[in-house]
């Protein structure tokens, strides 16, 4: 019995020893990919350095441009002015634009009652039209009866002649 319990303890621990070997080579491959970020990271660095020389001298020229750039303002706000101007004619005509659409919307709006008027009329046409045909119809019906009877006379005489 010793010995069952010594080989399962052996069969354990082998067990851990395989697990152990396979923690060990995962944390390896961790460590070489860690390294190889670090060579990467250097190479990040260099180019870093450089990009900080250009930045440098894109900072003097923004100085540059900055002068530059208060004297096209000084320009704009007398531009500014001007259309300030330009606005207030703009709104003088807009005011004028919106009492002719004013004018306008109350003339559409007497044609609508206008419209709306025509078109009872039309509906009342159209009911008249239809009480004529049913009226011609009943015309056309009694006259085809008084034609029957008409012909049917004519040829009674006939046969009695």
């Amino acid at each position: 019995m010793a010995r069952a319990v010594g080989g399962d303890v052996v069969v354990k621990f082998l067990g851990e020893v395989v697990e152990l070997r396979h923690e060990l080579r995962a944390t390896q491959g961790d460590v070489e990919g860690m390294a190889m970020g670090m060579g990467s990271m250097r190479a990040g660095m260099a180019t870093m350095r450089s990009n900080m020389a250009t930045m440098q001298t894109n900072m003097a020229t923004m100085q540059t441009n900055m002068a530059t750039m208060q004297t096209n303002m000084a320009v704009m706000q007398s531009n500014m002015v001007a259309m300030q101007t330009t606005m207030a004619a703009m709104q003088t005509n807009m005011d004028s634009m919106m009492g002719n659409m004013e004018t306008m919307m109350s003339t559409v709006e007497s044609m609508i009652v206008g419209l709306r008027s025509v078109s009872g009329r039309m509906s009342r046409m159209e009911a008249h039209a239809g009480r004529m045909a049913r009226l011609l119809t009943s015309m056309a019906d009694s006259t085809q009866e008084r034609f029957e009877r008409v012909e049917k006379r004519l040829d009674d005489l006939e046969d009695k002649l």
